[in-house]
């Protein structure tokens, strides 16, 4: 039985390739040569959708195991639930990845993209979910790599090279991932000790998390405000300093309200405030890169 668009869309987790291609295209905005030329930009983003699709498809099923135990994961996920076979999801990853491949070598002629796009599938699909996440509660904090390589890919396949505006935004991401995941990971808590799933809710408990929320919120936040200098767009707008600033303040209150409270406050806001909050900043990003290009 062929799998269906819903069932390809859920071994994509298409919500989270969505905001890859998404911080992708915030890129090509800063960067600006191509920032509204959509019929040489497409198949870059294109690219980053078969890339999301390949690493998450092998995710899931390198994790079939642990999502069949998992309530949350159990009949939402169709390999456990047995809509997709492993064979088929192995020819989707393979079909995805030699697709994206294609594109960033055939239109873009950029090894340094596919490389990059190799090494994000790599890292996520093998060093990540086979190795680190079921072996030390830091797997969310290491693992932030592949979420964060949207910027990177992008600027490399349009710009055919690397500077320092993608590099700032892979590192803005990375620092922003460990807080907006153990949001979730708290209210997940009992479903990951259920798995054996050593996540830091589950090993060193709820008010450590909170505390350890806290602390990389002030770090993503202060990243948030130093980093983005050098960017020649961001120093001429004034979109993204007006984000950074106000929702960084509700950010850092926020958090440090979770930490302080006994008992703990639910967490599911902040986890989507936390999307809210980064999906903003590259909104800003955007503003400031397209008004900066502007003739």
């Amino acid at each position: 039985m062929i799998p269906s668009v819903r069932d390809l869309l859920a071994l994509a987790k298409i919500r989270i390739t969505v905001v890859a291609v998404f911080t992708g295209y915030t890129a090509i905005a800063v960067h600006g040569v191509h920032a509204t030329d959509w019929a040489f930009i497409a198949p870059c983003l294109v690219a980053l959708v078969l890339l999301g699709a390949a690493a998450n498809t092998l995710n899931q099923l390198f994790e079939r195991d642990i999502d069949a135990i998992m309530s949350r994961t159990r009949n939402r996920r169709p390999i456990p639930a047995g809509r997709v076979t492993p064979a088929q999801a192995v020819g989707v990853a393979i079909t995805a990845f030699a697709g994206c491949t294609a594109i960033m070598l055939g239109v873009y002629g950029s090894w340094l993209a596919a490389a990059l796009c190799a090494f994000t599938l790599a890292y996520y699909s093998f060093f990540y979910t086979l190795y680190l996440k079921r072996r030390h509660w830091s797997n969310i904090v290491i693992g932030g790599v592949p979420g964060a390589m949207g910027p990177p890919i992008a600027w490399a396949a349009v710009a055919g090279g690397m500077d320092w505006a993608p590099v700032a935004m892979f590192i803005l991401i990375f620092l922003w991932t460990p807080p907006h995941v153990w949001a979730l990971a708290i209210r997940l808590k009992d479903d990951y000790a259920k798995a054996g799933v050593p996540m830091l809710p589950v090993v060193k408990g709820v008010d450590e998390t909170t505390r350890q929320i806290f602390i990389y919120t002030v770090i993503t936040v202060i990243g948030s405000l130093l980093l983005p200098w050098g960017i020649e767009v961001v120093e001429d707008g004034k979109a993204y300093l007006i984000l950074a600033v106000v929702l960084g303040a509700v950010f850092i209150g926020w958090t440090w309200i979770l930490w302080r409270r006994r008992p703990v406050m639910p967490t599911m806001p902040l986890f989507r405030f936390s999307i809210i909050y980064i999906s903003l900043l590259f909104v800003g990003l955007i503003v400031d890169g397209l008004r900066g290009r502007a003739p």
